[in-house]
């Protein structure tokens, strides 16, 4: 990177203001790095190295200075003349991408060092800027090699394991803070064949895997997996050995007229008999994901008007025979489906531990453990190494380990640039989780954070991040409209054709739909009755209203398939976990408003997902304009 002679602070004023009195007071320097990021917009990111860069922009100086010395105060004037805040807006924005940083006004700096002896651009100021800016330093650890580099943070954590060495920690880390190069330090300093590496899906274990070094040599399980070789430990007729493999299988689920066969279920209330099951499931999927060790009547889901408290003590009893019959069948021909929630759920409810041959564990994406799972991790002997990020949990509050666990917070973020404190804090402080600790963006990048309060679609490639299915319903036919070219990220594209075709299907004919967020609606009027208070799901309905059909939808998929590169990549934030992007663009109804019935629950969900979209943001980040005010009032209530 090379750094222009220009506080961050300053150009995000002038960004933000079609006054020049600002400029009144800049310098010849000043100026002509105002002038280059005008003009950056004309310059493709890719086409010149950064060295290329600043050598151009040391040509700027040099005509400055040029034109200085014979007219003083012309160029000046010229670059005033030529100044318009939107375009240097949009300049700011690429400074990332090209590799230009700005000055942190908070680093004193000798301004004698930006010019030459001869009086030009000083080449060698970027590299000594960079010095006194970085927040890494080398190891001073005996364990570690002194060329590796590590933040403050970083390096405390590290030393204090060391010096611990059989104590469990639970890092809380914020997004960019270095949990992805602390797990391979953490693994680097551990015996390989008494170490295990646990995640929660298939997906993280392999993520996991590729961030440590030489993985094949520790022993790697999913939570599912770790759950599969305790239970079946116990060989006797009291353990729990699945026989009939093909239950635990995604592709086994019995219609549920077998299921009612087999359980004697009935009719409850208003609801049929096959309905019951599925709310059965539901309820016992409830029950798995947290810390009750019986069913209660909170894991029943909403069952719809006309449901009394009687029918729902019958439901309760209803579900919990299922639980019992999955576990333990009371007859052969009972082979309800099982998977592996329902498999850690009764290895929590049991006495086992991990095997004592491992002595450490180290688990990622911690905040998305069951409680469950944090139960077996709690009572087992290992040393428990989980790193995680509470606020990115899209699914709520995240259980907490046991008092005994030491836990740390790592808030120094090196992806992105101090701009993001001001969103991002906000945030940490409005949700539930209370976490006590604050995120400071010390990337050496400038981050540039813009508002908008129409939505327009950006000019620059850029990823815009919507909440869930009826976001990307909505944003998929308003740009298919305006012709605007887009592409649905891969997670994205998954099921999508599936649940507008059910929407429209539910809406038009009743018919009942097969997608996951919809199959549990008989009726357009119960799905009205849920989710009428989502912006998204309004803008949706209003659209059906309007007499939107298939046909509609497919002339809208024939509009989608541009030949064109696109401008605009549309995902819903669960797509993204994880991943980062030169520049995001937070869609409106990510700050929908958490229903009071949800609670705590609700609003962490809510701030999670905008903390999430958010924190994918590297060089720049486009968010509704009075979203930080929203996030204030969510805090007071």
């Amino acid at each position: 990177m090379f750094y222009l002679p220009l506080t961050s602070h300053l150009a995000d004023q002038l960004a933000g203001t079609a006054e020049h009195s600002l400029l009144e007071q800049a310098n010849v320097l000043q100026a002509a790095a105002l002038l280059f990021i005008l003009n950056l917009p004309r310059q493709a990111p890719g086409a010149l190295g950064t060295e290329a860069l600043e050598r151009r922009f040391a040509e700027v100086v040099q005509i400055a200075d040029e034109i200085e010395s014979s007219a003083p105060g012309q160029f000046l004037a010229q670059v005033r003349q030529r100044f318009d805040a939107q375009a240097f807006a949009s300049g700011l924005g690429l400074l990332g991408e090209h590799g230009i940083g700005l000055l942190d006004a908070e680093v004193a700096i000798d301004e004698t060092n930006l010019r030459t002896a001869e009086g030009g651009w000083n080449f060698a100021f970027s590299i000594a800027y960079r010095q006194k800016l970085t927040p890494l330093h080398p190891a001073d650890l005996p364990s570690l090699a002194s060329e590796l580099m590590l933040s403050d943070p970083q390096q405390r954590l590290l030393r204090e394991f060391l010096g611990g060495v059989e104590e469990s920690v639970a890092v809380q880390g914020f997004a960019g803070t270095g949990k992805t190069f602390l797990i391979h330090q953490f693994a680097r300093l551990l015996d390989p064949q008494r170490t295990l590496l646990l995640a929660r899906t298939d997906g993280q274990l392999r993520a996991l895997c590729a961030r440590v070094k030489d993985a094949e040599a520790f022993t790697a399980l999913t939570f599912g997996q770790l759950a599969d070789l305790i239970l079946n430990r116990d060989q006797t007729r009291n353990g729990w050995r699945i026989q009939e493999r093909y239950r635990t299988k995604l592709t086994w689920r019995p219609q549920d007229s077998q299921v009612v066969q087999w359980l004697g279920i009935t009719d409850i209330g208003p609801l049929r008999a096959q309905e019951v099951v599925s709310l059965c499931a539901a309820a016992v999927r409830s029950f798995c994901h947290d810390s009750h060790v019986t069913l209660q009547l909170k894991h029943l889901p909403w069952a719809g008007p006309g449901f009394t408290p009687l029918d729902q003590q019958v439901l309760l009893e209803m579900a919990q025979r299922y639980w019992q019959e999955l576990i333990r069948p009371s007859a052969r021909e009972i082979q309800l489906p099982v998977r592996d929630y329902h498999r850690i759920k009764l290895l929590s409810l049991l006495d086992e531990v991990i095997d004592s041959r491992f002595s450490h564990a180290i688990v990622d994406e911690a905040h998305e453990l069951s409680a469950p799972m944090l139960a077996v991790l709690d009572r087992s002997p290992q040393a428990i190494i989980a790193l995680g990020d509470e606020l990115q949990n899209l699914n709520g509050l995240s259980p907490r380990h046991g008092g005994f666990i030491r836990q740390r917070t790592i808030g120094r973020s090196l992806r992105a640039g101090a701009a993001m404190d001001g969103v991002l804090n906000p945030l940490i402080q409005a949700h539930p989780a209370a976490i006590q600790a604050a995120f400071s963006g010390t990337a050496e990048h400038y981050t540039r954070v813009s508002f908008y309060d129409a939505v327009t679609v950006p000019t620059q490639p850029t990823v815009l991040l919507v909440d869930d299915e009826w976001g990307l319903f909505g944003w998929f036919q308003r740009l298919t409209h305006q012709n605007v070219p887009f592409v649905l990220l891969k997670g994205a594209r998954k099921d999508f054709e599936l649940f507008v075709e059910d929407c429209i299907e539910l809406y038009r004919y009743g018919t009942r739909p097969r997608h996951h967020m919809l199959f549990r609606y008989a009726s357009w009027q119960a799905l009205e009755q849920d989710k009428g208070d989502d912006r998204a799901f309004v803008a949706v309905a209003n659209l059906l209203r309007k007499g939107y059909t298939a046909e509609h939808f497919a002339k809208a998929k024939s509009r989608y398939r541009f030949t064109q590169a696109p401008t605009l990549f549309l995902a819903r934030v669960q797509d993204v976990k994880n991943r980062e992007f030169a520049r995001v663009m937070v869609s409106p109804e990510l700050m929908a408003a958490p229903t009071t019935s949800g609670g705590r629950t609700a609003r962490a969900r809510t701030l999670a997902g905008l903390y999430t979209a958010c924190s994918r943001a590297r060089h720049e980040l486009i968010v509704p304009g009075g979203m930080l005010d929203w996030v204030k009032d969510q805090g007071r209530e």
